[in-house]
């Protein structure tokens, strides 16, 4: 066995005689982070194994989670989200005639007490993108706007990158967490 620094500093590697990785020797400190990320990972995720994303804007709240292809994700909101009662002029079209079509089968019915609307069914959307903007009454990134219950965004979760590390939009995926970044290198 061989004693070998790391790329990053103070983490060194146990390997054996062919050069492979067999143990990590880490700081404390990095070791409890890599820990309550296990934790996290193993805790409830609510819904079956899917885990919940909030969005909150003005008094609203918002829940739901991200269905099908990692790289272009469907949303569902859920039974008891609410919605903003107004919706801003820059609404796209496409996002105003979902909402009112909410509106007209009942899905989507005013809540007088909350000041807002409150959705009666479970709702599959085609993005992250369009549940923001439903809910929210304006123009939202979706995979920016949506925090799981550890605080990070569905594309700090991986949601939206396409194979090859880049995102929808074209540009370099969102850095990942320190720790979940340095967990996954050490496994190659």
């Amino acid at each position: 066995m061989t004693f070998k620094q790391g790329a990053e500093g103070g983490i060194y590697f146990l390997t054996d005689s062919s050069g492979n990785k067999t143990h990590a020797v880490m700081p404390i400190a990095l070791y409890e982070e890599l820990l309550s990320l296990l934790d996290l990972a193993k805790g409830p995720a609510g819904r079956g194994d899917r885990e919940i994303y909030t969005l909150r804007k003005g008094g609203i709240t918002a829940r739901g989670y991200p269905e099908g292809r990692r790289s272009a994700p469907s949303f569902v909101l859920i039974k008891g989200s609410q919605a903003s009662l107004e919706a801003v002029e820059s609404l796209p079209s496409h996002a105003r005639e979902v909402r009112e079509s909410l509106l007209g089968d009942g899905s989507l019915v005013l809540d007088p007490r909350a000041g807002c609307f409150t959705l009666e069914r479970d709702l599959k959307l085609k993005s992250p993108s369009l549940a923001a903007a439903v809910v929210t009454g304006s123009v939202r990134n979706g995979l920016d706007a949506w925090r799981s219950s550890g605080g990070f965004s569905l594309k700090q979760s991986g949601f939206g990158v396409k194979p090859g590390g880049r995102s929808r939009s074209g540009r370099a995926a969102a850095k990942v967490p320190a720790q979940s970044s340095r967990q996954r290198r050490d496994m190659d």
